[in-house]
């Protein structure tokens, strides 16, 4: 990930620690440390799925905005930006619907206020 990608995830789960998990930042931040993989140690959980979800959206969302902003000289609208990641992003089966609907609002809102 870079380091962009990085300091938007910790933004995000700080954002969605009180909501879903008060781990989910340090669940993230030991996912970053150990390169994006998955932590062996921690049993498989809502949690570990959710912060997993959330780098990977983070990930995602920064090379599509960078990409899209490149090629149209200006921002994409974060509508636009939310439903091509609700679209293309795969997700854990332990994550529902809604969860992984307010990861992305999360991260896309991250992403755009830090733009």
């Amino acid at each position: 990930m870079s380091l962009a990608s990085d300091d938007l995830a910790r933004r995000t789960a700080q954002r969605l620690g009180p909501e879903f998990d008060s781990t989910l930042p340090a669940l993230v931040e030991a996912q970053l440390q150990a390169g994006g993989q998955p932590l062996e140690r921690y049993d498989p959980g809502t949690a570990i799925a959710l912060a997993a979800l959330l780098l990977n959206a983070a990930k995602f969302a920064w090379d599509i905005y960078r990409d899209r902003e490149k090629d149209a000289k200006a921002p994409p609208p974060p509508d636009s930006l939310a439903r091509q990641l609700r679209l293309e992003l795969k997700v854990d089966a332990g994550v529902s619907t809604e969860a992984r609907d307010k990861v992305i609002s999360a991260v896309v809102a991250e992403l755009t206020k830090a733009s």
